[in-house]
């Protein structure tokens, strides 16, 4: 992945506290795909800067697969809870005309 140039004048210690910090927002409200996302390009950005120490580049590039996952496994889940809700709404929908 390349590193955003926005994100590449962004110093390791401000990358830092924000994942810190979403990674609260999660616990504190729920994850949510967006913030998995989030935190992938954070983690990804300190893991490929020159910058960083090699110990945390290796626990940020670790991490980054995992919430990467996470986010996949949410999509997948509400693409799954959207089809089951639409399917029982169909099935309400026939009782009701029959």
């Amino acid at each position: 992945m390349n590193i955003d140039p926005d994100m590449a004048q962004t110093s390791p210690a401000t990358l830092l506290a924000a994942a810190l910090h979403l990674l609260t927002c999660s616990a504190a409200h729920g994850l949510s795909r967006a913030k998995c996302q989030a935190l992938v390009l954070q983690l990804t950005t300190l893991a490929e800067r020159t910058d960083t120490d090699p110990l945390l580049a290796r626990t940020c590039d670790e991490l980054a697969d995992i919430w990467y996952r996470l986010g996949e496994e949410l999509e997948a889940h509400k693409q799954e809870q959207a089809v089951q809700s639409r399917a029982m709404a169909e099935k309400m929908q026939q009782a009701l005309l029959h």
